[in-house]
């Protein structure tokens, strides 16, 4: 080859070649850029497309698996961290197989470790990763400081997410990697991470945050964070003026719609807050967990059809998300479509592993199944729901309730005895299980158990009308008139509507006429005949066509006969 070709193909290898591991750097901190902005499934690609270029690099592969943990962090509700963890770990397991001299994916293997409250494991890989940084015993080692700064902030970050008060250790690796970068801004964020997730210290959180911003204006992510820091104090309005500052640095960043949105939304500016999270929905194309969130706010705005719409849309892309079952089966109830969310209950528990399900779950089945009239079913569901959570004792009667449906009698007492036992029956419930007594006839618990119905809810007219029923059946005969009392309360209570009572009128006079019919033929005293026909006759005035009203009828027939 000729001097004059040598040359030439060196400066063709000086203009290219110089340039690629700058582009390449270049792609990797977009591709960042799209992982801290929540785009998981564009990053995804675009780290696969990276390791395409270059499958030997390191860096690539650690920040393919912090997209998975970051993906996590975005709604650790519903992503699954055993899920995450299994993915996040293939691919820090191949960085150190195809890059062993870099230390990151170490720190990745410790940081899943740490999530997974497993700290020994979490150590040695810490160690592992420590042990490739140049050092006093490594002197032979050459490393840019500004990479060992990272990592050794990328170690920091790994306690504090995992929430690991190893304060010391924290600062420490800090401290070491701010002699080795101390512009580095990402180093201030973790900082401030630490004092306020792990010391509840909101003044030096602050102070770190706005060095990270000064250190990098042309980055929300700061602004941001202090917007969490004073949402998390409930000062909405400070709040929203770091969510605004951030969206005007960069009005690509969808996180700062996603917290706007939920600012807005706790501010009850439902439309604002759904118009923010459609931006961030819109930005974080093709990221199903964004669409998932956008749903959890809609739940909180109870916009439920739009949310059926919008998990519709998930489910063409990833049917096999077994949440998405759960989310629909909530969201049709709740519109009243129990047959769609029967559907698709039954098709979430029958994927769906048992240590995963919630309370929530089997609550909406049982709700959902009482509403399909399967009460005996639905009465199981809701309570398992109350082993689960305690805390909702309403559970309870809802299963009493289906129970009664079904007549299962003895298994409602039960269940309402159980209530009473923990003493959080409400009002409702002795009236019901008054009832229950009644149904299966033993009427002196009916009788004690309306009784303190009546007591706590002296308006409720029902209350009334069922006691006075039992007592007419303890006193089958009507001799000793034990129900007078009772109806004579109704008739008081009914007199400011007799319209809306018409029904519980007539039950009142007739009985009283009755009541005094006996005592006339007892006595033969006319003025309980008098009181007889009177009351008869007001029967006849509310609806002669009552089927009480023909009975009425021969109660004056017959007195006016004997008293002739």
């Amino acid at each position: 080859m000729s001097n004059s070709r040598k040359t030439g193909l060196v400066i063709v290898l000086m203009l290219v070649f110089p340039f690629l591991p700058a582009i390449h750097a270049q792609d990797l901190k977009a591709t960042i850029r799209l992982m801290r902005s929540e785009q998981f499934t564009a990053a995804a690609s675009s780290y696969k497309a990276l390791l395409k270029q270059n499958p030997a690099n390191g860096d690539v592969y650690y920040y393919y698996g912090e997209n998975f943990i970051n993906e996590y962090f975005s709604d650790t509700s519903n992503n699954s961290l055993k899920e995450i963890s299994d993915s996040a770990k293939i691919i820090f397991q191949l960085g150190m197989q195809k890059d062993p001299a870099n230390p990151l994916n170490f720190v990745g293997m410790g940081e899943i470790a740490m999530l997974n409250k497993d700290r020994s494991t979490a150590q040695d890989f810490y160690s592992k990763a420590a042990a490739l940084l140049p050092s006093k015993t490594n002197k032979n080692l050459v490393m840019d400081p500004s990479k060992q700064a990272n990592v050794l902030i990328r170690m920091a970050n790994g306690y504090v997410r995992a929430l690991i008060k190893d304060t010391g250790q924290i600062f420490s690796l800090l401290k070491a990697a701010e002699k080795l970068d101390p512009k580095n801004y990402e180093l201030f964020i973790v900082k401030g991470d630490a004092y306020i997730m792990l010391m509840n210290d909101g003044s030096n959180a602050i102070t770190n945050y706005n060095i990270a911003q000064s250190l990098n204006p042309q980055s929300p992510f700061a602004k941001v964070r202090i917007g969490q820091l004073w949402m998390r104090a409930k000062q909405y309005r400070s709040a929203l003026t770091y969510y605004d500052d951030a969206i005007k640095i960069d009005s690509n960043f969808a996180p700062a719609y996603k917290e706007r949105g939920f600012l807005l939304a706790k501010a009850n500016r439902n439309d604002d807050a759904k118009r923010d999270f459609g931006k961030f929905l819109k930005l974080s194309a093709g990221n199903t967990t964004a669409r998932i969130q956008f749903v959890n706010i809609l739940f909180d705005l109870q916009d439920y059809k739009e949310a059926i719409n919008q998990l519709n849309e998930v489910y063409k892309v990833d049917s096999s998300n077994n949440d998405l079952n759960r989310a629909l089966a909530y969201a049709y109830f709740e519109t009243a479509q129990y047959d769609k969310a029967l559907y698709y209950s039954r098709k979430f528990f029958a994927h769906e592993k048992p240590e995963k399900i919630r309370a929530a779950d089997y609550i909406y089945y049982g709700r959902i199944l009482a509403r399909n009239k399967m009460d005996e079913q639905a009465s199981e569901q809701l309570m398992k729901g109350f082993a689960l959570d305690s805390t909702k004792p309403e559970l309870l009667s809802e299963a009493a309730l289906c129970l009664t449906k079904v007549k299962k009698y003895d298994k409602a007492i039960e269940t309402y005895q159980k209530k009473i036992v923990i003493r959080k029956a409400a009002p409702m419930d002795y009236y019901n299980l008054g009832k229950v007594y009644y149904n299966i006839k033993d009427f002196q618990q009916a009788d004690t158990n309306l009784a303190i119905f009546n007591q706590l809810q002296p308006d409720h007219v029902a209350g009334f009308v069922w006691r006075a029923r039992t007592k007419s059946n303890i006193d089958s005969t009507s001799k000793q008139g034990l129900a007078k009392p009772i109806y004579e309360i109704i008739i008081v209570k009914t007199q400011s509507d007799t319209a809306k009572y018409s029904k519980e009128r007539i039950e009142s006079f007739y009985y009283l006429a009755y009541y005094y019919f006996l005592q006339y033929a007892q006595t033969k005293n006319k003025e309980y005949a008098l009181e007889a026909i009177a009351y008869s006759n007001k029967v006849l005035a509310i609806d002669p066509k009552d089927d009480k009203a023909e009975k009425a009828k021969q109660i004056i027939d017959n007195l006016k006969k004997f008293m002739n």
